[in-house]
């Protein structure tokens, strides 16, 4: 089902995405701004030391004793003669350079030829500290704008796009709901009528064999309705004596034991409690009881050992079934050990969710063709 966080993960997808391929041109923007700042930089450099030449040539025609050095928060600069000795610094001194524009690590520089003057200085070197402030805030201004159309874009395209596919979703969890609400009712009718024809007619094979598939049809649907409403299961935990809940849900299996030639054998510690949602210690427990019956071979046993120890229970159960090859896929959703027993490969799925939200360790030791044992440990 498409919720509201898979939405927002495939809207982040497309505006990374998006953004990935909207940096190229935003990248040659920034290059492009930083060359015109370059070049706005060197006329700013050529007039400024323009206007210093005028202010020594006026010096001259003026015949004044005094000179008044042009100064600026912007600019600094520096007069040399013709042995490249510094005559006056506006600030600190700069250093001789033979290019007509230089750039340093903090600063950019531009140095003028200067005619004959009054004060013998032949060269003029003027620079400006290095500022691309105004570029960076204008491209973050930019990217800002451009993440937040992509965004708005992604958003409404994705969300015209999964509509149907939500609507679909929709339209089948409603059809399953319905179709489990109409088949508890002749399952739950099926199993009463065949109790009460079993106590008439004693020790009947094919009732028995009856009796097992209608169990295994209840296990498969209540596998199916714990996965769809497991988000809507609510928090509700009691102290349960599951010495007894195990007891009573091996009783349970005892019919599918049966029609197979399966001995049950139990290690059982009384009145162990924990405290644990109901619902799903039922999934936990009868789906390793059903694959325990369901992977075994006729004829053989299976053990099922309930004990406590200093700070963990442990709840095992073990078969002398087929074993497993590989023990790290059996968890994963709509996984089967073969396409003869039967199910949807949602059993396990949905234990390994409940270990997993009630911090239950799970041990998987499995030989082929020697059988599994399943180890759940709960912590105190």
């Amino acid at each position: 089902m498409i919720n509201r966080k898979s939405e927002l993960k495939y809207i982040v997808i497309q505006v990374i995405i998006s953004l990935l391929i909207a940096f190229i041109p935003i990248y040659f923007y920034i290059d492009a701004t930083i060359k015109n700042q370059d070049i706005k930089d060197r006329i700013d450099l050529q007039n400024y030391s323009n206007q210093i030449f005028l202010k020594i040539e006026n010096f001259e025609k003026q015949n004044s004793n005094i000179f008044y050095y042009p100064r600026s928060n912007i600019y600094f600069s520096s007069i040399f003669d013709k042995n490249r000795n510094e005559i006056f610094a506006s600030n600190n001194s700069l250093i001789f350079f033979d290019e007509d524009f230089k750039i340093f690590s903090d600063k950019f520089c531009y140095k003028k030829s200067l005619e004959a003057n009054i004060l013998d200085a032949s060269s003029l070197i003027v620079c400006k500290n290095i500022d691309y402030s105004e570029v960076i805030y204008n491209a973050l201004i930019l990217l800002l704008i451009v993440t937040f159309f992509i965004f708005l874009l992604s958003f409404f395209v994705i969300k015209q796009s999964i509509e149907p596919y939500k609507k679909l979703n929709v339209y089948l969890d409603e059809f399953l709901k319905d179709a489990m609400h109409e088949l508890k009712t002749p399952i739950g009718v099926a199993r009463i009528n065949t109790d009460m024809l079993a106590m008439r007619i004693k020790n009947d094979k094919n009732i028995l064999r009856i009796k097992s598939a209608l169990k295994n049809m209840t296990i498969i649907y209540e596998d199916l309705e714990y996965y769809m409403q497991q988000n809507e299961v609510k928090e509700l935990k009691t102290n349960i004596n599951i010495s007894l809940f195990l007891e009573k849900r091996v009783e349970f299996f005892n019919d599918l034991a049966v029609s197979k030639d399966i001995t049950f054998y139990k290690s059982i510690e009384p009145n162990i409690e924990i405290f644990f949602n109901e619902i799903e210690a039922f999934r936990l427990i009868d789906n390793n009881l059903s694959n325990a019956i369901k992977y075994s071979k006729n004829s053989s046993n299976i053990y099922v050992s309930l004990k406590k120890e200093e700070n963990s229970i442990k709840l095992i159960f073990k078969d002398e079934g087929i074993g497993i090859k590989d023990t790290s896929t059996i968890f994963e959703r709509y996984y089967r050990g073969d396409k003869i027993t039967g199910g949807f490969g949602i059993g396990l799925s949905i234990v390994k969710n409940i270990c997993l939200k009630n911090s239950i360790k799970i041990d998987v030791v499995s030989k082929e063709n020697f059988g599994t044992t399943f180890i759940y440990t709960f912590n105190l």
